[in-house]
């Protein structure tokens, strides 16, 4: 029994903690820089932030895929090798600032009654 015990607890030590894009949640960037700019800046700057953020959420995914891809081989091949895993947290905090700049952006355009 305790040896069932320490080999679940080995197997949920190493998977993976990396996650999909849309489990990543936007980090609260404020508004208030963005209330400066006129609407036809905010549309512009709108645009440019969802290209970074489709960018930073397939990097996120991509990075899920490896770090998946790496566990099953890992599970076949060489089970003390899912210990290294490094996750994809640098990929989705940059992710969530995206995400969280963005909503920004769409707040000051409701704020300045920008028409879309």
């Amino acid at each position: 029994m305790r040896l069932l015990l320490i080999f679940f607890m080995l197997i949920l030590c190493a998977c993976t903690s990396a996650k999909r894009s849309y489990e990543i949640q936007a980090v609260r960037v404020p508004v208030a820089p963005y209330l400066k700019m006129t609407c036809a800046e905010l549309l512009s700057e709108q645009k440019l932030v969802l290209t970074e953020l489709e960018a930073a959420g397939a990097s996120v995914d991509k990075k899920y895929d490896s770090e998946k891809t790496k566990e099953i081989v890992g599970w076949i091949i060489f089970f003390p090798a899912l210990f290294m895993f490094d996750g994809n947290e640098a990929e989705a905090s940059q992710l969530a600032a995206k995400k969280g700049q963005l909503d920004a952006i769409t707040e000051a355009l409701s704020i300045n009654k920008c028409n879309q």
